[in-house]
């Protein structure tokens, strides 16, 4: 039996009492790459188990093993590990937004904020208490404010710059300091019809000359977490234009006093906070 061309890795499964598993394991478990174990039946009498190899097992190893033991080798099926592990997760509802993966169905009211979210490499679904209170706060804003010039610091996914895209149908600037979850944005961007409305940019924090050209900023979007907020708040407060609002994230109820004092103190106001279990996001006015 040859390996085929596209086939890296191999795996040998076998099943038997867990104590006649061990002498088996002790045989493969050094030209393997892993070995795991799983129960095969309820009452724990039988179990399986995995052997992953790097390549097909030879015949001389093979050998090793009892010759009336019955096991199976085979190729192992490769998958996209991320976008399997995204089926699993379900779509959400933040306010007016509908977010879901490209493997579910659209919302069938036309009314909703439908976006198709994959993360792929980069942080932000919606399922998260941090990201769904940064939904449930631009869709609350939305109902009697207008905003013309937005960005998204710490994009992620793209999640936010979409949903400011979609609700307000203006451009949004989105930037990460993580270059995966800039190509990312772009590709859920594109996925959505909004690629004309997002413009990403590479940078950390609001250094970055690209970021402070488009400034003041009428709205900011930062969800990421407490202490670069409390660092970077006087360069976040100073980008937001007179009467803009910053929506904050990414922090924990116990670290809310330290992040909302830095703003405070920038001269920014308290509007609304949200509390998502043990997470928090906030709305503050300059």
């Amino acid at each position: 039996m040859s390996k085929p061309a596209d086939t890296s890795l191999w795996q040998l499964s076998v099943t038997l009492p867990l104590q006649e598993l061990e002498p088996i394991e002790q045989i493969l478990e050094e030209h393997a790459l892993t070995v795991s174990m799983e129960e095969a039946v309820a009452d724990g009498s039988r179990w399986t188990m995995n052997v992953l190899f790097e390549q097909m097992p030879t015949e001389e190893l093979l050998q090793r093993l009892d010759s009336d033991l019955e096991y199976i080798v085979a190729p192992l099926v490769q998958k996209d590990w991320v976008s399997e592990s995204q089926k699993l997760l379900p779509p959400v509802d933040a306010g007016r937004f509908y977010i879901h993966g490209s493997h579910d169905a659209v919302h069938p009211c036309i009314s909703r904020h439908d976006l198709t979210i994959d993360a792929g490499r980069a942080f932000g679904t919606g399922l998260h208490e941090t990201t769904f209170g940064c939904l449930v706060a631009i869709d609350d804003l939305r109902k009697n404010q207008e905003f013309y010039n937005a960005l998204d610091l710490g994009c992620g996914s793209g999640v936010l710059s979409l949903a400011i895209a979609k609700a307000w149908r203006r451009p949004v600037l989105a930037s990460d300091i993580d270059i995966d979850a800039v190509l990312v944005t772009n590709e859920n961007a594109k996925k959505n019809g909004l690629s004309p409305l997002i413009k990403t940019e590479h940078a950390a924090g609001l250094n970055s000359r690209a970021l402070q050209q488009p400034a003041p900023y009428d709205l900011i979007v930062a969800n990421i977490l407490a202490k670069p907020l409390v660092t970077m708040a006087h360069g976040i407060t100073s980008a937001l234009a007179s009467g803009g609002v910053l929506v904050l994230s990414g922090l924990l109820g116990k670290q809310e006093q330290m992040v909302l004092s830095s703003y405070l103190l920038q001269g920014m106001r308290l509007q609304r906070r949200y509390a998502i279990g043990e997470w928090r996001a906030l709305v503050l006015a300059k």
